[in-house]
């Protein structure tokens, strides 16, 4: 029979596994939907992330890690504190305030607008949403910043270490977003 511990690391890391998993599709959402040639194309990909939504798999993951990571810190007798702990946690906060108030709002945008449009080419209002550099950037820098947090629960660095895991990762994920924006436009 596992243990308590087991059984919390066990959830920790689901709820891990699902929180990455979201937004690995949120970045394939953004990459398909801005390759899309036609509205109905771009329409299977806006409702992906409706769905995502619908079923709150990004706020439900979240809590699932905070709550799990929690019991976990208090199990082991760690404190909220430690560097790894505490922003790794803000950084999470961080991410799904992102998400909540910049990306599925931007998304929604993008699916309603094409929901009502006919087949055919893309229109220029949809695909000027869809290439929205504050959702691509969103996007990229929350799939960086997921990747911090892993790289901080794997390595335990001391507060410095861990903040400047958070922040330079999550602005590499933006820098890389600029180039894809940049080839889109053109």
């Amino acid at each position: 029979m596992p243990e308590a511990e087991q059984i919390g690391m066990f959830v920790h890391f689901i709820g891990l596994a699902v929180l990455a998993g979201g937004m690995g599709l949120e970045l394939a959402m953004i990459i398909m939907m801005r390759r899309a040639k036609g509205v109905h194309e771009l329409r299977t990909w806006a409702g992906l992330g409706q769905a995502l939504d619908d079923y709150k798999v990004m706020p439900a993951a979240v809590l699932v890690l905070i709550l799990s990571g929690g019991y976990l810190v208090n199990k082991a007798g760690e404190e909220w504190s430690e560097g790894w702990i505490g922003f790794s946690t803000l950084a999470v906060v961080i991410a799904s305030a992102i998400g909540m108030l910049v990306i599925v709002p931007r998304l929604k945008s993008v699916g309603a607008a094409a929901g009502p449009a006919p087949d055919g080419p893309v229109p220029p209002a949809i695909a000027e949403k869809v290439n929205d550099p504050i959702l691509i950037a969103a996007v990229h820098g929350n799939a960086m910043m997921a990747v911090a947090i892993i790289w901080n629960m794997a390595t335990h660095p001391g507060s410095l270490g861990a903040l400047l895991t958070i922040v330079l990762l999550a602005a590499i994920g933006v820098a890389f977003a600029y180039p894809a924006y940049q080839q889109q436009k053109t």
